[in-house]
């Protein structure tokens, strides 16, 4: 009967390491530890699990602590894994099974990394499992890869039902921040020492992070043009140039870089979701509708089981809710609009575990019945950044009264960074005649270099109707200048110009 061993180097590790280990127990034979360097309890720890550890001096270097793990690796397998991940239960069958081989093996492993900061986690294949050899070993000084030296010894690399559960990135983003300016450097370096597509994308994804857009652009277009780069990779790429240029109102290279990852990877629940959004703001509300749709078929079929991707970020139900509701309510489908506010009902009851009941009071606000203090607590509570988009949908259509307001008054403190909320409560105060009010926050979100151009058009009305010549004209020239890209904006923006500009 062969042997697994679990290779790992970790550094300060004591909030991790025991629930990985513990994932790990009664399954693998053999537990290698390179510290590098530990001043905490990671060691304790390690020690109670028997696991082998060595000391390596760091040099900012992964491949290298990796390897002396692998150096100090007496199992026929190697399994190996980081701190912050865990083994699930699932694997354990097949790890049984491949302990009675030891042919040349890499297997993929699905690497499911939970962001609930996000709303989205993510999976991903790695080749996570192997068989031993001395001629294998890792490249790279960050975001290391076995693959390179499996594939040059010609291994046999075969899909495995393996998913290790990722939670580092389930943190603030702070905490993701200081994450990727650490291997941004080691990235750099790397990329310049050897001009690989891979490490282009993993700068790419760094530079996304911390909020570099035009450097991740630049890696991205890299990433896209290599006709010999992953497949997967380039889809992703498309993608992301896709969100990209859609933040910056650039709504035709957004189709176009969408069309081209669809082109290469249809079934992708994530970009189906993107092309929705972006047909939503060229005006195209059926492709809108069936782009959401595709979305919602593959996200389903991907939660299943039943796809099988390398890459792919889940969506939750109510993004998915929202992106068909959204295009549905633009059409006038009132068949697809019963049928979704239905199914997103019965979700919200299956995940309440709370005495709240949420959904009973979510379905007053869809029916346009009043609702008593208690309730609206129910539903703020309830609310959170992965649902918002959907309840202030319903918000929208529950009519202009002192519920609506309070409703959006809490949800405004609630969430104080979203600007949806505010601009909702500010036309909102419009309709109620509190001009003062809807005044200072539209001015608010303005000063705050707000996308929406709502807020410019609010915003515009105020000065037309105080006669603020001067402020009206700069800021015409602001939004034909900002949203030029957007048909209804220039349709509405030229309207504006006959209308007003005549008459100054």
């Amino acid at each position: 009967m062969a042997s697994i061993t679990l290779s790992m180097i970790v550094k300060n590790e004591e909030k991790h390491l025991r629930e990985c280990l513990e994932s790990c127990k009664g399954i693998v034979d053999e537990i290698v530890i390179v510290d590098t360097g530990s001043t905490d309890k990671t060691l304790l720890i390690a020690e109670e699990y028997g696991a082998k550890i060595f000391h390596f001096e760091w040099v900012n270097d992964f491949s290298a602590a990796r390897n002396c793990a692998l150096q100090n690796s007496t199992g026929d397998w190697i399994l190996y894994l980081d701190a912050d991940e865990r083994l699930t239960k699932e694997s354990y069958s097949f790890l049984k099974k491949i302990k009675k081989d030891t042919a040349k093996t890499g297997y993929y492993c699905t690497v499911k990394s939970l962001d609930s900061e996000e709303g989205r986690d993510n999976a991903m294949s790695y080749v996570r499992l192997f068989t031993n050899s001395r001629n294998i070993y890792f490249t790279g000084s960050v975001h290391e890869q076995i693959l390179p030296s499996l594939k040059d010894e010609r291994y046999s690399l075969k899909d495995s039902s393996v998913v290790i559960e990722h939670i580092g990135y389930n943190v603030d983003y702070e905490k993701k921040k200081e994450k990727a300016e650490r291997n941004i450097k080691l990235l750099t370096a790397e990329y310049q020492k050897v001009k690989s597509t891979y490490y282009a994308f993993q700068l790419a994804l760094t530079n996304e992070v911390l909020e570099n857009y035009t450097e991740a652009k630049n890696y991205f277009l890299i990433c896209a043009g290599d006709h010999n780069f992953s497949k997967i990779y380039r889809a992703h790429s498309y993608s992301s140039l896709s969100l990209l240029y859609f933040k910056e109102h650039n709504l035709h290279e957004a189709e176009n870089n969408v069309v081209k990852s669809l082109t290469l990877r249809s079934n992708d629940g994530f970009t189906n979701l993107l092309a929705s959004k972006i047909y939503l703001r060229i005006g195209d509300y059926r492709k809108a509708l069936n782009y959401s749709l595709f979305a919602e078929k593959f996200n389903d079929e991907l939660k299943k089981g039943k796809l099988k991707q390398e890459y792919a970020i889940f969506l939750t139900e109510e993004e998915t809710y929202f992106g068909i509701l959204t295009a549905c309510e633009k059409l006038g489908r009132t068949d697809y609009i019963k049928i979704y506010y239905r199914k997103w009902i019965e979700y919200v009851k299956c995940c309440d575990n709370t005495n709240n009941k949420p959904a009973e009071s979510i379905s007053k606000i869809i029916r346009s019945d009043s609702l008593d203090s208690g309730e609206i607590d129910s539903v703020v509570n309830y609310a959170n950044r992965k649902n918002l988009d959907l309840l202030l949908l319903i918000v929208k259509r529950s009519g202009i009264n002192n519920q609506t307001k309070y409703l959006l008054e809490r949800l405004s403190s609630k969430f104080p960074a979203s600007d949806e909320v505010k601009k909702l409560l500010a036309d909102l105060y419009v309709k109620l005649g509190m001009h003062a009010e809807a005044y200072q926050i539209y001015n608010d979100l303005y000063a705050n270099g707000t996308e929406d151009p709502s807020v410019y058009f609010n915003l515009l009305s105020f000065y037309v109707s105080s006669n603020q010549v001067e402020k009206r004209l700069e800021l015409i020239e602001e939004i034909e200048k900002k949203f030029s890209s957007i048909p209804e904006v220039s349709r509405s923006i030229e309207l504006i110009k006959s209308r007003f500009l005549q008459t100054i």
